[in-house]
C-alpha cells in the first residue's frame, strides 16, 4: 500500500508545480517534501496493538554406534519438534511462548512477557534461560553440532523467574532471580501422600560479556564471564538435597545411557561459574568455555572420618570444549545485544561449514572423606553442514568418546549383567533440520 501511496501522493501534489513561476516552484517543493516526510512519519509509526507472529522447528535424527560394549541402540528419532510464537503487546511489550512435541509429549520450554520501554534494556518474567552458559544459550538452530557439548548438560537452563539484561555498543549484560521450571513440581505427589515434601529451589545468575574487537557482525572478538548459584530442587524425601549431575556422551536421545553419574547427597546449595572466549572473523569462527561447579553440603551426620562427617565433605566438577568452524559460501554473525552467535547467512547457493570440536567432562572428585566417581569423558568429535537455504540445513557428525574407569551408565545397558568400565566407542549422527 505504501509502494502505491507515495507516487500516487506525489503525482496529485506535484500536478499544480508546472503552472506556477520557478520562485513558486521552490516553495512549493520545500512543502511538498514536509509533506511526504509527514505521509512517510505516519504510515511507519508503530502500531500500538498486538501483532502476532508463528514459527516452528523439526530435527530430525539417525544415530549409529560402533565399538561399544555396552548397549547402545542405534536408530531414528524426532529429536525436537516446536511450534512457537512471539507477540508485540502494545508499544514496549513482547512475549514469546514455544512449545516441544518431540518424544511422544509435550512440554513448555521458553513462556514469558517483557517490558523494553527503556533504551538497550529488557525486562523478563515467566520461563525462560537462565544467562549461564554460551552454548545452552545459543538457539538449537543455530548450534554447530547436532548436540551441544558437555557442559550443556549441568547449566541452570530454563526456569520460573525475573530477568534484567541491557546492552551497549560492545557489551551486554543480564542478571535474573529464578524458582523452579514450570513440570518441576510436587504436584506429582498424591494428596494423601505422607512423604516429607521439601520447600521449592531457587537460585540466581548473571552474565556480561564484552567485545573489545568489534569490526563489524562477521568480524568480533568476545569475551565473557558468567556465574550462578542454586538450592535443590523440590522433591520427596528420598530425593530431597540430592544433585544430579549425570549426562549422555553429547549424543542424542536414542539410547538413554548416561556415562557420566556424579550423584552428590545431602547438598545445601552449588554455584558455577563460567568462562568464555568466542569470535568470527570472515568465513573462520570459534567457542569455547570453561566451567566449574562447587557443591556446598548441609551439615553432616552419621559416619565420622577424621573428625569430619562422611556427607559433608565439599566437591568440585570441571567441564571445557573448544570448537572451530569454517564456512564456504557464507559467514557466521555475532550479536552483541545477546552476547552470541547469530544464524549462518548462506548465498544463493546454500554453503558448506566444516566443524571440530574437543571437550572433556570431569565428574570425579576423589577426596579423602566421601569420594565422588562420576566419571571422567572426553571426546572430539568432527562434522559437516550444508546450509540449503536459511530455513534448511544437513548435519553430518563423527564423535569419538574416551571414558575413564569410572565412567560407565547402569547395568540395564548390558543385558542384565554389571556395566563394562572404561567403554570407548563412536558414533556418527545425521540430522535433518528445518525451522520457519
Amino acid at each position: 500500500m505504501k509502494a502505491f501511496l507515495t507516487p500516487l501522493t506525489l503525482t496529485l501534489l506535484a500536478g499544480p508545480l508546472f503552472a506556477q513561476t520557478p520562485a513558486d516552484t521552490d516553495k512549493r517543493i520545500a512543502d511538498l517534501e514536509k509533506q511526504v516526510a509527514k505521509l512517510a512519519k505516519a504510515d511507519t509509526k508503530k502500531d500500538d496493538g498486538i501483532s502476532v507472529k508463528f514459527g516452528g522447528r523439526f530435527h530430525l535424527d539417525t544415530v549409529a554406534y560402533n565399538g561399544n560394549e555396552n548397549s547402545l541402540p542405534n536408530g531414528t528419532q524426532l529429536r525436537r519438534a516446536r511450534i512457537s510464537f512471539k507477540l508485540g503487546l502494545g508499544k514496549n511489550w513482547v512475549g514469546e511462548g514455544d512449545f516441544d512435541f518431540a518424544e511422544g509429549d509435550s512440554s513448555i520450554k521458553d513462556m514469558w512477557i517483557g517490558y523494553q520501554g527503556f533504551k538497550n534494556s529488557l525486562i523478563q518474567v515467566g520461563q525462560f534461560k537462565e544467562p549461564f552458559g554460551f552454548d545452552t544459550l545459543s538457539s538449537s538452530n543455530a548450534i554447530w553440532f547436532t548436540e551441544r557439548s558437555y557442559s550443556d548438560s549441568w547449566t541452570p537452563d530454563r526456569h520460573v523467574g525475573v530477568g534484567y539484561q541491557t546492552w551497549g555498543e560492545r557489551w551486554q549484560a543480564k542478571v535474573s532471580f529464578f524458582g523452579q521450571a514450570i513440570d518441576d513440581t510436587n504436584d506429582h505427589l498424591a494428596a494423601d501422600d505422607t512423604t516429607l515434601q521439601t520447600d521449592h529451589g531457587y537460585g540466581y545468575a548473571g552474565r556480561i560479556t564484552f567485545a573489545p574487537v568489534l569490526v563489524s557482525e562477521t568480524k568480533a572478538i568476545h569475551f565473557g564471564a558468567a556465574t550462578a548459584y542454586r538450592k535443590p530442587n523440590a522433591g520427596p524425601d528420598a530425593d530431597a538435597n540430592l544433585l544430579d549431575l549425570s549426562c549422555r556422551p553429547e549424543a542424542g536421545k536414542i539410547s538413554k545411557a548416561k556415562f557420566m553419574n556424579a550423584k552428590v547427597t545431602n547438598v545445601k546449595s552449588w554455584t558455577q561459574l563460567g568462562a568464555e572466549f568466542v569470535g568470527v572473523w570472515g568465513p573462520f569462527s570459534w567457542q569455547s568455555e570453561y566451567q566449574q561447579t562447587k557443591v556446598q553440603r548441609l551439615p553432616g551426620f552419621g559416619a565420622l572420618t577424621n573428625g569430619q562427617f562422611n556427607n559433608s565433605q565439599e566437591h568440585s566438577f570441571s567441564t571445557y570444549y573448544g570448537q572451530v568452524s569454517w564456512i564456504f559460501g557464507g559467514q557466521r554473525t555475532y550479536e552483541v545485544s545477546d552476547g552470541l552467535f547469530g544464524k549462518v547467512v548462506a548465498s544463493s547457493r546454500g554453503a558448506l561449514e566444516i566443524v571440530a570440536r574437543y571437550s572433556s567432562m570431569n565428574q570425579d572428585d576423589l577426596t579423602a572423606i566421601d569420594p565422588v566417581k562420576g566419571g571422567i569423558g572426553k571426546n572430539l568429535s568432527v562434522g559437516m553442514t550444508y546450509y540449503m537455504n536459511k530455513n534448511v540445513r544437513w548435519m553430518l557428525d563423527y564423535v569419538k568418546v574416551d571414558n575413564n574407569e569410572n565412567a560407565k551408565p547402569n547395568k540395564r545397558y548390558n543385558y542384565g549383567k554389571a556395566s563394562y568400565t572404561n567403554d570407548d566407542f563412536a558414533f556418527t549422527t545425521l540430522r535433518l533440520q528445518v525451522n520457519f
